[in-house]
């Protein structure tokens, strides 16, 4: 008996769309899956990469030779492009899209439809991505392109220009919980309400996890009350070494950070404390001292980090702006009339 494989966490309209699309031999060349991290993106391109090559009636079954080894990533005419692992530095090279380009020149071996699922999209340079222009636009036979990414905004615009953007949406919380609930994986409500609508995060928060989220919180929050030393030293011990070592903490103390300005926000309305109650008083001191123009604004300086940190940027770089900056709005404005 065939077991049908798992739709996608959440984006029902987008999942449904995008079946939609295969099933009428409609679907886009060159498809941007854009969203937070961790909310699916990827995983809706493997899932979407079996819909079209399963060989079962219903689609995608999960039992076939597509669909057994689709997701194993051993599939010959699904293919992932990553960073290229002989650079130092975290890109997808022109060397890599030229090697591509020259692997699409061969017809598929066994897939109805090809497909190159490019992630981190927004780690291609320039040269890469306008190597791959054209065969974006107009695409070998029954080829796709899947770009995911979590920062569009760093991808050339003739890139964007020539995708149909598909924008993810975080899952709704009762979905998340259930989900992780069938899984048999930890549920709490921190969790689940500190992931944000993004699956990925939610799994990587479990018992275990809250404790390591509160105490890069914690030790975040030490360090913004110590002096300019004090926060470099922390931005630095924080980012050192290789990226693969510290850009999981780095990811954690952001998602922190996150949590701080939306209990400052709901302070601010009137509301109650919703993911720091055991810190109730620095989100009050937030929620005084930023107001809601400067939550505003700090939401946004936030987002800039998120974002450099996924366009490659240090860790130690990333920690140092975002926290000068938060510095600088939380300050008291006497303070800064008396210099």
């Amino acid at each position: 008996m065939l077991v049908m494989m798992d739709r996608p966490l959440g984006n029902e309209h987008l999942i449904n769309r995008l079946q939609s699309l295969v099933e009428n031999d409609r679907l886009h060349p060159c498809l941007l899956f854009e969203g937070p991290v961790g909310v699916g993106k990827a995983t809706t391109a493997t899932w979407l990469a079996c819909l079209a090559n399963c060989e079962a009636p219903q689609r995608p079954c999960g039992d076939c030779w597509s669909c057994r080894q689709i997701p194993n990533g051993q599939h010959p005419d699904i293919i992932m492009v990553g960073v290229d692992p002989k650079k130092t530095a975290k890109i997808i090279s022109v060397g890599q899209a030229r090697e591509l380009q020259r692997q699409l020149i061969v017809k598929p071996f066994h897939a109805k439809k090809r497909f190159v699922i490019i992630d981190p999209a927004d780690a291609m340079t320039p040269e890469a991505a306008n190597a791959l222009l054209k065969t974006f636009e107009d695409p070998p036979s029954q080829t796709h392109f899947v770009l995911v990414t979590g920062a569009p905004a760093s991808l050339l615009l003739t890139v964007r220009s020539r995708s149909q953007r598909i924008r993810f949406a975080p899952v709704e919380e009762d979905a998340l919980r259930a989900w992780m609930e069938r899984r048999g994986d930890s549920a709490s409500d921190l969790a689940v309400e500190a992931a944000e609508g993004c699956p990925g995060r939610a799994l990587t928060l479990d018992t275990a996890g809250i404790e390591e989220w509160r105490a890069a919180r914690d030790a975040f929050i030490d360090a913004m009350r110590g002096d300019v030393a004090t926060r470099l030293k922390f931005a630095e011990t924080l980012g050192r070494g290789e990226r693969s070592k510290w850009v999981a903490k780095v990811n954690l103390t952001l998602d922190a950070i996150g949590t701080l300005l939306r209990d400052a926000l709901s302070v601010t309305h009137g509301g109650t404390i919703q993911y720091n109650r055991d810190c109730s008083q620095t989100v009050n001191e937030w929620s005084k001292a930023l107001g809601s123009r400067g939550i505003a604004r700090a939401v946004e300086i936030l987002d800039e980090a998120h974002q450099r940190l996924d366009r490659f940027v240090s860790g130690r770089l990333v920690l140092d702006s975002l926290m000068a900056s938060l510095r600088t709005l939380l300050e008291p404005q006497e303070r800064h009339a008396s210099l």
